[in-house]
Parts: structure tokens; C-alpha cells; sequence
């Protein structure tokens, strides 16, 4: 057995790519206790960086510290561990996930250059990954609206934590016990399995209610949270807050599926990335 109920702490990561990252990045933390997670912080990445600093790199650093720095953590990134098949390999020497991840870096010089890469490889077309397509995830890894995540998700996050061994990416690694475990997950696709995808991101009253309504139902389907962290994702229009608390619900799920999961998934998707949702 790789997990055992309350042996790590759970981070859900609300991730951007965004020059204005530091606001946009969300994380909520907790441990799961006989079957419930409870969730006991909830804050923008702005929070743990050294100095106040507010620019993209010194954000992603401290995004960095904090997973080499949570011990036996388990983190659910929302972005991309990935590409599509047709477009992992092509046109380089890699053979596997890790030689595609660790050359990422020297490969695109910019978010924009990887987009473009992408959109020459499947001109007129935006491939997806074959768990995109599982969970119904909104787009495409270098959709216009989600290319900047996958970019710097993997140039900025994976890549450097891959290349020291400083922490273990599933289910394309094998976990190690001793090192913190990130995990692929998507809030839309959880929503969308648990019946709650609504528009809940604006500052509109209605916007307000769903947020409202969408905690309250995921209390019920197994966390617990103090009324200040509710508050906060109440009150955070643009949703981050509330979609890093569904990050981390994703995972409390996953983990109980770990073990079945290393036995049973097929190839494509040790090299494409796999959601847990």
C-alpha cells in the first residue's frame, strides 16, 4: 500500500501562469481523518513569498519551496503534467515522460513559442490528451486560455522538481515515501462529475450564491472547513480560493485509488498524464 489515511497532508493548488500569479495562485491544505478532509488553511501563494515580492518568477519559487518543503505532502496542481501523444515526441530524440519533462525548458524559450510549436504540429486543430477527454476538461493543453498554465507548470514547477528528484510526479513516477507527491487535477472535471458545474466565478449576486451553494455541497460530500475559510472562498469572486478547496477534495478522493491505479493504468497515460478528478 503507497498511502495510508492521514500519513500525508494534502495541498490543493489553484496554479496560474498569469503575470499576476501571485493573487491567482490559490492553495488550500489539510489532512483526511476517518474519511473527511479537513481542511485547515487557505491562501494565495502571495502569502509565502520571500520579501513580498509580486513577479511570476519569485511566486513560482516559492511555489517550489513549499512542495520540497511539505515533507510527505501530496499536492493537486491544476494544469497539465502533459501533451497529446502525436505532439510529445515529435521532432526531439525523447522516449519517455521524464527526457520530455527535464528538456522542456531548452526546448520552448517562451509560453508564446510553445504555443505556437503546438498549433504548427496540428494546424487548424486542438488535440487533446486522452484524459482530457475522460474527464471533460474544458480545453485543449495549449487552448489559448490554458497554454500559459501548461507552460509554466511544467517549465517552472515540474521540470525543476523532476530534475533534482526532489519530489515525485504520479502516476508517471513512482512514488517514493520519503518525497512529496504531485498529482494532475482539473476543479471543472470534479464539479462536473459531482453535478455541481455552474457559473460561479464573477461578482455578480448570482455568482455569489453559486459559490455559496457549491461549498455547501461539498461539506457534504466530505470536508470540513472553519467559517473564515468559507468566508474567504465565499468572497473571492474570481474563484480561486473556492477551486484550490476542489483541488484538494480531488485529491482526498484520488488517494484512495492510488494503489488500484499503478496496477491498472495503460501505458498512454504514464507518458500523456492522467487527471485525477
Amino acid at each position: 500500500m503507497i498511502y495510508t489515511e492521514g500519513q500525508r497532508r494534502i495541498y490543493g493548488v489553484d496554479f496560474s501562469g498569469s503575470k499576476t500569479a501571485c493573487n491567482k495562485i490559490w492553495i488550500s491544505e489539510g489532512i483526511v481523518n476517518e474519511g473527511i478532509l479537513d481542511i485547515s488553511a487557505c491562501y494565495p501563494i502571495s502569502k509565502v513569498v520571500a520579501g513580498g515580492a509580486k513577479d511570476l518568477d519569485s511566486c513560482l519559487l516559492a511555489m517550489r519551496s513549499l512542495i520540497k518543503g511539505s515533507g510527505k505532502g501530496i499536492f493537486g496542481m491544476d494544469f497539465p503534467f502533459s501533451l497529446p501523444h502525436p505532439l510529445l515526441f515529435s521532432g526531439n530524440n525523447d522516449s519517455d515522460w521524464r527526457s520530455f519533462i527535464t528538456a522542456f525548458s531548452g526546448r520552448y524559450s517562451s509560453a508564446e513559442q510553445f504555443r505556437e510549436d503546438m498549433r504548427s504540429l496540428a494546424p487548424g486543430s486542438e488535440l487533446k490528451r486522452l484524459t482530457d477527454t475522460e474527464v471533460k476538461a474544458p480545453f485543449c493543453v495549449y487552448n489559448l486560455r490554458l497554454y500559459r498554465q501548461t507552460y509554466f507548470g511544467i517549465r517552472e514547477v515540474l521540470s525543476p522538481l523532476v530534475t533534482e528528484d526532489s519530489a515525485r510526479v504520479l502516476p508517471m513516477q513512482e512514488p517514493a515515501s520519503d518525497k512529496p507527491w504531485l498529482i494532475e487535477v482539473c476543479p471543472a472535471s470534479t464539479l462536473k462529475k459531482e453535478g455541481l458545474y455552474i457559473p460561479y466565478k464573477g461578482r455578480s449576486f448570482r455568482d455569489s450564491e453559486a459559490r455559496e451553494y457549491i461549498l455547501e455541497e461539498m461539506l457534504d460530500r466530505g470536508i470540513t472547513l472553519s467559517p473564515l475559510i468559507r468566508e474567504a472562498a465565499h468572497k473571492n469572486a474570481d474563484g480561486d480560493a473556492l477551486d484550490s478547496i476542489i483541488a484538494a477534495f480531488a485529491v482526498s478522493r484520488a488517494v484512495k485509488q492510488l494503489d488500484l491505479l499503478r496496477e491498472s493504468l495503460p501505458q498512454i497515460y504514464l507518458t500523456e498524464g492522467y487527471t485525477f478528478f
